[in-house]
């Protein structure tokens, strides 16, 4: 120990060796936390092996729209779908918008026939369905365009039963998302107030986001109630989290849970669920975190540079690997992609830090207690 003594000596000549050198490792262990509160995980390009804009998917299934036409990818298999508009996944199966009056496509693995072409399932009315989602008891919502505006309909997958449209407000709906609950539906997409409300632009009227519940006995029309109508913009994504949903839109998010809503201050151009209940919402072109929503808290995450996209949709396959899609600066299409168990690992930088720091810190109390035990062996008073 005389050696390291003598380096560290008030007023030896190493004196300044053991200033730089401490200097070195406080620069480096700034730069190292400055690096491990960025994000991890994220990298370039998607999960999803397409080659074009996507629309939407579901299980191994993704529609995109390519530089001719709307395609959609199953199994390695490439389907031309000009009209479709949505993708949804239920009990094995992958149902499909294609645009067809009174149809929805499907495709099943393992159904002969069903397996590299689409086959048909007919609801039996003239009604075309651009989004659907299905509960447990095989029924489906649907949300149909009827002249302007949307409409709320359903079917029974078993009983083939069908719900005529309703819609019972003035003005219009835009809808644009469906997600089931243990007595309904939640819907989200914006209201288009009417020509001339409350002195808006006659030929632009105004359109707030909004979200409905929606619920079908199995006869009759779907019951549809408003629940928020928020500032002007559209919700386009609705998940479950925690105890509640959260409703992710452009001018705002909000928590709902037990009929009760709560504004979150954040806004979004696309968002998605990952594997362990979180909600991850991004920004425009050019931003800098995204937010991380679980139960009704938010995490602001840092990302390692701006977003080079403008984001149009998002997912997470059962790896928990995020995928984003949108548009660069120059209207290409780009993705990028974020491991979202990454935030939390022992592996990522943070997680070594933390790690380091842990053990350093029992370290250091170690050699305290040593010391202390020893201390006292020895009699001696402290």
């Amino acid at each position: 120990m005389s050696g390291w003594r003598r380096l560290l000596e008030e007023e030896s000549e190493h004196q300044w060796l053991s200033f730089a050198a401490f200097s070195i490792i406080v620069i480096i262990g700034a730069v190292l936390i400055d690096w491990s509160s960025d994000l991890s995980g994220v990298r370039q390009g998607s999960s999803l092996d397409v080659e074009g804009t996507v629309i939407d998917s579901a299980g191994d299934s993704v529609l995109y729209q390519s530089e001719d036409t709307k395609i959609i990818s199953h199994n390695g298999n490439e389907f031309p779908a000009t009209f479709a508009t949505c993708l949804e996944e239920h009990e094995g199966r992958i149902y499909a918008c294609l645009g067809n009056k009174g149809t929805l496509g499907y495709i099943e693995d393992g159904n002969e026939g069903c397996e590299t072409t689409w086959c048909e399932f007919d609801f039996g009315t003239n009604l075309t369905a651009t989004h659907i989602s299905a509960d447990e008891d095989n029924q489906f919502l649907m949300i149909v365009q009827t002249g302007t505006s949307d409409s709320i309909a359903a079917v029974s997958i078993t009983e083939s039963a069908i719900a005529e449209p309703i819609s019972d407000f003035e003005g219009a709906m835009h809808l644009d998302t469906l997600h089931p609950t243990s007595d309904g539906w939640l819907v989200g997409g914006s209201w288009q107030a009417p020509p001339n409300w409350l002195g808006s632009n006659p030929t632009s009227p105004p359109r707030y986001e909004l979200v409905l519940h929606s619920s079908w006995d199995g006869t009759g029309s779907p019951s549809i109630e408003i629940i928020h109508m928020g500032d002007e913009g559209t919700i386009h994504g609705i998940y479950p989290t925690g105890n509640g949903y959260v409703a992710t839109g452009t001018s705002d998010t909000v928590f709902i849970s037990d009929g009760e809503i709560n504004s979150l201050g954040l806004s979004s151009h696309a968002a998605t669920n990952d594997q362990n209940g979180n909600v991850w919402l991004f920004g425009g072109m050019g931003s800098t975190t995204v937010a991380v929503i679980y139960d009704d808290k938010v995490s602001i995450e840092k990302l390692p540079e701006p977003l080079q996209i403008l984001p149009n949709y998002a997912t997470c396959d059962d790896n928990g690997m995020i995928s984003v899609h949108g548009s660069d600066y120059s209207d290409d299409t780009s993705s990028f992609s974020i491991d979202s168990n990454a935030r939390t690992s022992f592996t990522s930088l943070r997680g070594i830090l933390d790690l380091g720091f842990i053990l350093i810190s029992v370290m250091i109390l170690s050699i305290m207690g040593w010391n202390v035990i020893d201390a006292i062996r020895r009699g001696e008073v402290f």
